[in-house]
């Protein structure tokens, strides 16, 4: 099983629009099962799929790290083929709180993955919450891929603070990056993040998820880029960004086994 997680420190860099259709790309293959992790207390990706009310915690990811539920009794099929969503809702925001009391918790949702029957599901990808917290810490441990996504200045800057908890967290070499310009509709606004990123020495990915109306309304339809608007910028793009990832992770077994 692959783990993948969309993650920065930062609101409205785009994480959660990735990663419902990253996952939606995935799960094209016919062959494929995703699990789509919804860590984030705000928790749009599970009201964009109508997988909670947002508000209690039964049947929620929150459930499961209260040991009130398995994460596949919580797991939930969507209108978007060949992918299961694990919900979220706002009382994660104070479980993620309470759980420092316990010894390892942060590496709960690597346990419960661990879980999960083998084979069931090839890749699972994580909208991570925007702020660090022990929740994020339980998003890092697991992950193959990171995706960040990168929007303004800001979003290089907070990327600081993620990537000093990654190093704290991982071992380097057992993981991957890819920083990903996101939805950057001005030249001036791109040329100073990229500047930015290259005094920062910040690689960036070889995907660029480009400024697309469509992609930013796709929350409204319920479904993916490629449901709503299959001849987007987005859904030319977001295809991209999984071969990046897909060869990120060939890379990283291969680097593993030798």
């Amino acid at each position: 099983m692959n783990v993948i997680t969309v993650c920065n420190a930062k609101g409205g860099c785009g994480k959660s629009t990735i990663a419902i259709n990253l996952a939606a790309s995935l799960g094209r293959s016919q062959r494929t099962k995703v699990l789509l992790i919804d860590l984030d207390p705000q928790a749009q990706v599970s009201d964009w799929l109508r997988g909670s009310d947002g508000l209690s915690r039964a049947g929620t990811i929150a459930a499961v790290f209260l040991r009130e539920s398995a994460l596949g009794e919580i797991v939930k099929p969507t209108v978007i083929h060949n992918v299961w969503l694990a919900p979220s809702a706002q009382p994660l925001e104070s479980v993620s709180r309470e759980m420092t009391q316990v010894d390892g918790y942060e590496s709960m949702l690597a346990e419960f993955l661990e879980e999960l029957p083998a084979g069931k599901f090839d890749y699972v990808v994580i909208d991570s919450p925007n702020q660090i917290s022990p929740i994020m810490e339980n998003a890092i441990i697991p992950t193959d891929v990171f995706v960040v996504p990168i929007e303004s200045t800001k979003a290089v800057a907070s990327y600081a603070n993620f990537f000093a908890l990654v190093q704290r967290l991982r071992t380097a070499g057992s993981y991957r990056m890819l920083h990903v310009l996101n939805n950057i509709s001005l030249v001036g606004v791109r040329n100073g993040i990229l500047s930015f990123m290259e005094q920062e020495g910040i690689a960036v990915a070889k995907t660029e998820v480009r400024n697309c109306g469509w992609l930013a309304q796709v929350d409204r339809h319920g479904g993916s880029i490629f449901d709503y608007r299959p001849k987007s910028k987005g859904a030319e793009d977001i295809p991209k960004l999984q071969r990046e990832v897909l060869q990120c992770l060939w890379n990283e077994k291969r680097v593993v086994n030798a």
